[in-house]
C-alpha cells in the first residue's frame, strides 16, 4: 500500500492558494553546477501570472555559494500543511529577479503528493535485524561500481527524510558531501538507492563512528518521489513491527536498552 497520497485536482488549487496567501515556508532542492543543494524559502502573496508562483529565497548566509537557479531548471518543493507534508517538482520558469529580490518564478503544480509527518520520525529495524548499507561517491569519470572505493556501514536508523548508518571510522567523511547509498532494509524486496549529503559524525560505541545522512534530490522527479514512497513504507513497516513486539512483551520482561 502506498504511503504517498496523490492529492486531488480540487483540492490541490485550494492547498496551493491557501500556502500561497500564508506565505508558508518551502524547501527547495536544486541541481546544478555545485551538485545537490537545499534553500530554505517562502511563497510569495501574489501570483505571477495565470501559471506561475512566486518563491523568494531567503539570502544565504555570508560566506556560503550564490544560489545558482536559473530559468528552466528543475526543482524539488517542498512545504507542511498541519501534520502532513507537501511535495511537487516544477520548473523554474524566471530567475531575474532572483539576484535583486530573491524571487524567482516557478510552474504551478498539477500533481501534488503529501506524506504523514509521522514518516518523517526516526525509526529502527525491527529486533536484532541488521542492514547493511554500501556507501561511495559518483564521479566524473563515471567508473563501474566495482571500482569505486566503497564504504560499508549498517542502518542504525531512518525517516524518510534521512538515516543514521553506523561505520567503522568517519574521518573521510566530509561534511556537507554528498554520497550514493544502497540498502535492503525489507526482505525480499528490491534495494533503495539514495543520494544523500552527510549533515554530522559522532563518536558510537565499540571505537565505531555514527554518520547522519540526509537524503537529497528525490522531490524533483516522479522516480525520485517513488523511492521516497518506498522509503515512507519502510519507516511505517519498522514503526508497526516494534510497536507489535512491545505489545508482545510480558510485563514482566525488561524494555530492551533501545525502546528506553
Amino acid at each position: 500500500m502506498s504511503a504517498m497520497q496523490l492529492i486531488a485536482h480540487q483540492q490541490l488549487q485550494r492547498v496551493v492558494d491557501e500556502s500561497v496567501a500564508q506565505e508558508r515556508p518551502v524547501v527547495l532542492t536544486h541541481h546544478g553546477e555545485a551538485g545537490w543543494r537545499t534553500f530554505k524559502a517562502a511563497f510569495v502573496a501574489a501570483r505571477s501570472g495565470p501559471s506561475g508562483l512566486a518563491i523568494r529565497v531567503r539570502p544565504s548566509r555570508e560566506g556560503d555559494d550564490p544560489v545558482n537557479i536559473r530559468s528552466g531548471d528543475t526543482l524539488g518543493v517542498t512545504f507542511r500543511v498541519g501534520h502532513k507534508k507537501c511535495m511537487f517538482t516544477t520548473l523554474v520558469e524566471s530567475a531575474a529577479r532572483l539576484t535583486t529580490d530573491g524571487v524567482l518564478v516557478v510552474r504551478a503544480p498539477d500533481r501534488l503528493q503529501q506524506l504523514q509527518r509521522r514518516v518523517f520520525e526516526r525509526a529502527k529495524p525491527p529486533g536484532q535485524a541488521v542492514v547493511p548499507v554500501r556507501i561511495w561517491q559518483e564521479t566524473a569519470s563515471n567508473l563501474p561500481v566495482e571500482a569505486r572505493t566503497i564504504r560499508h556501514g549498517q542502518l542504525e536508523d531512518m525517516s524518510v527524510g534521512g538515516m543514521r548508518v553506523k561505520v567503522a571510522c568517519a574521518e573521510d567523511f566530509g561534511i556537507g558531501a554528498v554520497y550514493r547509498c544502497v540498502f535492503s532494509p525489507r526482505s525480499g524486496k528490491p534495494s533503495i538507492i539514495v543520494d544523500a549529503l552527510v549533515r554530522h559524525h559522532e563518536a558510537a560505541t565499540h571505537g565505531r563512528a555514527s554518520i547522519g545522512f540526509q537524503f537529497v534530490g528525490l522531490e524533483t522527479s516522479a522516480d525520485g518521489q517513488r523511492m521516497m514512497d518506498r522509503l515512507a513504507q519502510t519507516v511505517t513497516h519498522f514503526q508497526r513491527a516494534r510497536s507489535q513486539t512491545r505489545r508482545r512483551r510480558p510485563l514482566s520482561d525488561p524494555a530492551p536498552r533501545d525502546a528506553e
